[in-house]
């Protein structure tokens, strides 16, 4: 057995804080928690490194041995015991939608306003209200070679259109279609616009039933380009003028 049932104990100790306060900071049911005190369950890994994370404990140390007061007391001093004003630094669990789950995303979202159908994925990302991620899967807000490709994952944060400026990637769900593109809005429609120049924009009536996730972070599949081959290009012609107009 792991000494995390005994440290959790005690920082609730030194942090004056009830078992169902501490529960509920990590969405924890009371019993459950109290069964990892007294040492009949272990707690799920991602337990134990949300609450390591949180009070700025190793995961070694939280797990291995029994940690002093002096230790807790060293540790994030700054913690408040108030649940309702204190800021979480760690992982999120993030609804995570693809090609293959995003039917049925689609109908209950429609429907129930529901992430349950999806699985979900741990990021380091301070959490948001409503946040998902979506699997890019076409060319679509690709530009020189440059933008998103299939495999990179978006996390996007669900926002009311008032919260949004032009030119915001987000990830978008209308007219029972899910897909990412730069928000724009006229008088009449909203003008969603793909980076690819190919790619015609989406015209959708402001009236109609439409949801936006504002994009804030973004997982990529490959190493990134931060400097395009045009770019690239046009900096090799510039030093060849400089070097002809030196001679």
């Amino acid at each position: 057995m792991s000494f995390f049932g005994k440290n959790v104990k005690k920082i609730r100790g030194v942090k004056k804080l009830s078992q169902q306060a501490f529960a509920d900071l990590f969405s924890l049911k009371r019993a459950t928690l109290g069964a990892y005190e007294e040492g009949r369950s272990e707690p799920k890994i991602d337990t134990i490194i949300k609450v390591a994370n949180y009070f700025s404990i190793s995961i070694d140390d939280i797990l291995t041995k029994e940690i002093t007061v002096n230790q807790l007391l060293s540790f994030n001093g700054g913690i408040t015991t108030d649940v309702n004003h204190v800021v979480k630094a760690g992982f999120a669990e993030v609804p995570f939608v693809n090609d293959l789950n995003g039917k049925m995303f689609i109908d209950d979202f429609i429907g129930s306003k529901s992430y349950g159908s999806l699985p979900k994925i741990t990021i380091p990302l301070e959490g948001g209200s409503e946040l998902l991620a979506f699997a890019v899967q076409d060319l679509n807000m690709v530009s020189n070679e440059e933008g998103l490709f299939p495999g990179d994952v978006v996390i996007g944060e669900k926002s009311l259109p008032s919260e949004l400026e032009e030119d915001d990637v987000v990830v978008v769900l209308a007219n029972a279609n899910l897909f990412i593109r730069r928000y724009r809005k006229s008088t009449e429609n909203y003008e969603l616009l793909a980076d690819h120049i190919r790619i015609a924009p989406i015209t959708v009536a402001l009236d109609s039933e439409i949801y936006f996730w504002k994009v804030s972070c973004v997982l990529l599949k490959r190493y990134p380009k931060f400097v395009s081959k045009l770019e690239d290009r046009m900096d090799q012609i510039d030093a060849k003028l400089r070097r002809l107009s030196s001679k």
